[in-house]
Formats: C-alpha cells, sequence, structure tokens
C-alpha cells in the first residue's frame, strides 16, 4: 500500500502519445515493486508489482512491465534502474523509468539500456 512518501514510477508504453488504451500509461507506488525477473529472452527484462486491481488472498497477482533492453544488459539495467531509485530526490515522489511516447528512460547515460516497455496488469483471482 503507498504511503504519503512513496515515490511513484512512471512507464508509458504508446510511442504516439495517445492515452487511448487500458493502461497505455502505468504509475504504481514504489512500495509495490516486487523486484526484477529474467524473461527468459536476451532482449527483456520484467519488472513485478503488486496488482493494482488488488491481490487479496492472491499472492501471485501481479502486475508486470517488460522492457525491452539491450542484448544481455539485464545486471546493467537492473543496476542503473536501482541506482536512480536511490538517488533520485524524493520532493516531487514521480520517477520516469520508460516512457515510449519521448524516448525518456531511466537507464540512459549506460551503454545499452531501455528502449520500450509494455504493461500487463493482473486482476486477483
Amino acid at each position: 500500500m503507498a504511503t504519503k512518501n512513496d515515490m511513484y514510477l512512471y512507464f508509458m508504453e504508446q510511442t504516439d502519445g495517445a492515452f487511448d488504451a487500458a493502461y497505455d500509461a502505468y504509475c504504481p507506488p514504489l512500495s509495490s515493486f516486487r523486484g526484477f525477473n529474467s524473461t527468459g529472452t536476451t532482449t527483456t527484462l520484467e519488472m513485478q508489482f503488486d496488482s493494482i486491481l488488488g491481490t487479496g488472498a492472491d499472492i501471485a497477482a501481479v502486475d508486470k512491465v517488460v522492457l525491452t533492453i539491450t542484448a544481455n544488459k539485464q545486471k546493467e539495467v537492473m543496476d542503473a534502474i536501482v541506482q536512480k531509485l536511490n538517488s533520485h530526490p524524493h520532493s516531487d515522489g514521480f520517477l520516469v523509468i520508460a516512457d515510449d511516447t519521448n524516448s525518456v528512460y531511466a537507464t540512459s547515460g549506460i551503454t545499452g539500456g531501455i528502449t520500450a516497455c509494455a504493461v500487463t496488469v493482473t486482476a486477483a483471482a
């Protein structure tokens, strides 16, 4: 559950800037972040969050953001995101992780990194 001083992470999966479909934009609180997961491909990395639709007793209900990344840069991307989370000033409480509309990514400044994202929101069973 988000707290008053929680930071919010922003993801936008549309490249056209239109908020015209469910979950084009996703902004969960950092406190709902469960961790990273390797998806079994060399060019993706998954971030998992408690479901915004409610988890109830269903601990398996997670929202997922799949980041498209430079091949085999999972560790570097995880490190860059964690560094951003730890160093970002909490004054505005808002941090862009992946914004496909504006090509803004938390990994800017490293060789290789995030190039796109896709959001999946899961309802509790």
